[in-house]
């Protein structure tokens, strides 16, 4: 698929969850500036894209945030110079209002931050959602969009029984696609003073593989497409890593062993 990302950086965010690094947000452009940006680039393109893919943030905290967001690129979609609309955001922030919203203006994949199935773990980390309320945003947006959970692994309080029962979990409500990222301490995170004070200590690259791998397994099986393990390499990233399960072809690893 040809996709062209944009990136909200914290837009629409009430809350900073433990893993979160402020200092990313900042080295990303306003959000503004990123939808104009992006605008003017297709407009004079002669390429045509699947999707035009919105990461980061959280656009559906508020219908006037989504709809202008999504409210530039409609002539887009129109003439064809772009095939549908990806956006990621939050389960809590899904009801029936913005699905309405997401169906007019073209939205095709809806990719929600699940990270976990224990409340105990999301509580930890300071996601402000519970398991319940990616179920019922599941419900929302099964049959009407691309579904894709984004999970995470080695988050705070997690134990091998809960790692397990994401899995089994994701596999159970089936979604469109995931996502799945082994938990790094970046810089200027909670997770990093945590880590500094003993209180939270990362997956070894052994356990990351292992887990991954068994994620990818049960995915793969289920017919679920597996469409990123780890986080991508790049200057940035190796800058602000403080510990963690971290190298530049993670995912090659996890597929390479199968």
């Amino acid at each position: 698929m040809r996709i062209y990302p944009v990136f909200l950086s914290h837009a629409g965010c009430r809350q900073r969850c433990v893993f979160c690094n402020q200092r990313a947000a900042e080295r990303i452009k306003p959000w503004k500036e990123s939808i104009e940006e992006a605008f003017h680039y297709i407009q004079k393109s002669n390429l045509v894209y699947d999707e035009i893919a919105f990461y980061g943030g959280t656009p559906t905290s508020s219908e006037n945030l989504l709809k202008d967001i999504l409210q530039p690129f409609q002539t887009f979609l129109k003439i064809g110079k772009i095939k549908g609309i990806r956006i990621s955001t939050r389960p809590d922030e899904i009801n029936e209002s913005i699905i309405q919203i997401l169906v007019d203006y073209g939205v095709s994949t809806v990719e929600i931050g699940v990270e976990s199935f224990s409340d105990e773990v999301l509580r930890l980390s300071k996601r402000g959602h519970t398991e319940e309320d990616v179920k019922r945003a599941h419900e929302l947006l099964k049959g009407r969009f691309r579904e894709v959970f984004q999970l995470m692994v080695g988050l705070p309080g997690e134990t091998d029984r809960h790692r397990e029962e994401t899995i089994s979990k994701t596999v159970s409500l089936k979604p469109w696609g995931v996502r799945y990222f082994p938990t790094l301490v970046l810089r200027g995170t909670e997770l990093q003073k945590m880590y500094e004070s003993g209180t939270y200590q990362p997956l070894s690259m052994e356990e990351a593989l292992y887990w991954s791998r068994r994620a990818y397994e049960s995915f793969m099986a289920a017919g679920i497409a597996v469409l990123q393990i780890g986080l991508h390499s790049s200057e940035f990233l190796s800058e602000e890593l403080v510990a963690g399960p971290y190298c530049g072809n993670f995912g090659e690893l996890v597929r390479g062993v199968m």
